[in-house]
C-alpha cells in the first residue's frame, strides 16, 4: 500500500487542496482575488435605435469601406450598410451590430491616424465620456491621444494611447 501512495504522490495525481488565505490578507481579500474577472461585452445595436453609439456605428462602417449617411439614426439604410459589411466580412448577415460584428467593425487608432475611426473615438470621447478637450477633427493628436490614456487607465487597461479591440469594447460598454 504505501508503495502505491508513493507511486501516487511521485506521479503528481494527487492535488493539493486550494489555500484559502495569503498569508497577511484576510479571507475575503483571497476570495476576491480568486474571483473571475467578468469580460464586459459588446452590445447588441439593431435597428430602430438613435444614438450617440448608432453614429459610431455610422462612422465605423464609412471607415471601412461602407458608406452611409452618419445621423444617429440606424434605420433601413444604415441596416443595409450593416448586412453589407457583414457579408463583405463572411458574418452571419442579421442587420444586427453585436458580438460578432464589432470586433470586425472596429478600427485600431493611435497617435497620427485620420478619418472616420478617428471621429468615432473622438465622438465618443467627447459626448459619451465628456472628454471636452478632445476635438472631432478626424486626427488623433495630443488631446486624443491623452484623454484615450486617461480612460484606458480608468477602465483598467494597458494607458498606451492605442485604440485596440478591448479600448474600444469599453468604449461601446
Amino acid at each position: 500500500m504505501r508503495r502505491f501512495i508513493l507511486a501516487v504522490v511521485s506521479a503528481g495525481l494527487v492535488a493539493a487542496p486550494p489555500v484559502l488565505a495569503i498569508a497577511g490578507a484576510s479571507t475575503a481579500t483571497a476570495a476576491a482575488a480568486a474571483a473571475p474577472v467578468v469580460a464586459v461585452n459588446w452590445p447588441v445595436v439593431k435597428q430602430g435605435a438613435k444614438s450617440e453609439r448608432v453614429r459610431v456605428i455610422q462612422l465605423l462602417l464609412n471607415a471601412r469601406g461602407v458608406a452611409v449617411v452618419v445621423d444617429g439614426d440606424f434605420g433601413k439604410a444604415t441596416t443595409a450598410a450593416v448586412k453589407t459589411f457583414q457579408k463583405k466580412n463572411k458574418l452571419a448577415v442579421d442587420g444586427f451590430v453585436g458580438p460578432a460584428t464589432w470586433p470586425k467593425l472596429v478600427v485600431t487608432v493611435k497617435k497620427g491616424s485620420r478619418g472616420d475611426a478617428v471621429r468615432a473615438l473622438q465622438h465618443q470621447l467627447k459626448f459619451q465620456y465628456g472628454y471636452k478637450s478632445v476635438v472631432d477633427d478626424g486626427v488623433v493628436g495630443t488631446a486624443t491621444e491623452t484623454a484615450v490614456k486617461d480612460f484606458q487607465k480608468k477602465h483598467k487597461l494597458v494607458a498606451d494611447g492605442i485604440v485596440g479591440t478591448a479600448t474600444w469594447k469599453a468604449l461601446e460598454a
